[in-house]
C-alpha cells in the first residue's frame, strides 16, 4: 500500500526530474536557479552585472590547479546567497523573501553560496571535480556549493566540508569534497534523485527539527553534512 508520504516523495521525485530535464535547453545559471528553487532554495541576494568570466572570481591564478580550472571553465556565475533570513523564512512558512537585491558581504561567513560553472570538457574524474571545488571555496569565506555542467550537459553538485582553523579562528580548513557526480538530466539515476531530495530545504528543516538544531545557517550546514555522509554517488 502506498502511503501519503510515499506519494509525496514520488511526486517530488517527478518534480526534480522535470527541473533536471529542462536544464540542457536553457541558460545554465537560470536552469540552476530553477533546480534550486525546486529544492526549496530561493534568494534575491546575488551580484549584479555578472559577465560569466572566470577571471571575475579567480583573479591571478597562482597554482597549477587554479590554472587548470581557469583553462577548463568556460563560465562561472554566482547564483545566489542563502543566509539565516531565507532559512528562517522557509521554516516559518511565510512564503516571502527579504527585499535584498545585493550580495550580503557583512553576513558572508554565515551563509551558503551557490555557484554555476560551465566546463569545456565532457567528463572529469572525481579528483578533478574535488580540486575545482576547493579552488572556488578558497576564494570565499562561506561554504560554496558548486553546480558544474560538462559539455555533454552532465550535472555535478559539489560541496566541500569545512572546519575552523584551530590556530586562526578567522579561517577555515577545507576537508573532503562530497559529490553528486555527473547526473544525466535527461535520464537521472534514482540514487541521484534520492540524494537531491535529501538536500532539499524541506527535508533539511525536518532533519533540524528531529535533531533539535536551530533554523539557521548552522542547522542547515549540519543537515547537509548529514545528508552527504553517504557513499559517493
Amino acid at each position: 500500500m502506498t502511503t501519503s508520504n510515499d506519494a509525496a516523495a514520488i511526486t517530488f521525485s517527478y518534480t526534480i526530474t522535470s527541473a533536471l530535464q529542462r536544464m540542457p535547453a536553457v541558460d545554465f545559471t537560470d536552469a540552476s536557479r530553477g533546480l534550486l528553487a525546486t529544492l526549496g532554495y530561493h534568494s534575491n541576494r546575488t551580484l549584479d552585472g555578472q559577465t560569466g568570466r572566470v577571471a571575475d572570481f579567480i583573479t591571478h591564478p597562482n597554482t597549477a590547479t587554479e590554472h587548470t580550472f581557469t583553462q577548463q571553465a568556460a563560465s562561472m556565475q554566482l547564483i545566489f546567497q542563502v543566509t539565516n533570513d531565507e532559512i528562517q523564512d522557509a521554516a516559518q512558512a511565510q512564503g516571502r523573501l527579504l527585499d535584498a537585491t545585493t550580495f550580503d558581504h557583512q553576513g558572508l561567513a554565515q551563509s551558503f553560496l551557490f555557484m554555476a560553472v560551465d566546463l569545456k570538457g565532457k567528463h572529469y574524474p572525481r579528483g578533478q571535480y574535488a580540486n575545482f571545488t576547493r579552488v572556488i571555496n578558497k576564494r570565499f569565506p562561506a561554504p560554496t556549493v558548486v553546480l558544474f555542467k560538462t559539455a555533454d550537459d552532465l550535472l555535478t553538485l559539489a560541496f566541500v566540508h569545512r572546519r575552523m582553523n584551530q590556530r586562526d579562528p578567522r579561517r577555515d580548513v577545507l576537508g573532503s569534497v562530497s559529490l553528486v557526480r555527473e547526473i544525466d538530466p535527461t535520464n537521472p539515476h534514482r540514487a541521484h534523485l534520492d540524494i537531491l531530495q535529501e538536500l532539499s530545504l524541506e527535508k533539511c528543516l525536518r532533519w533540524m527539527n528531529a535533531n533539535a538544531k536551530p533554523y539557521n545557517f548552522d542547522g542547515l550546514l549540519a543537515a547537509w553534512l548529514d545528508a552527504l555522509d553517504t557513499e559517493e554517488l
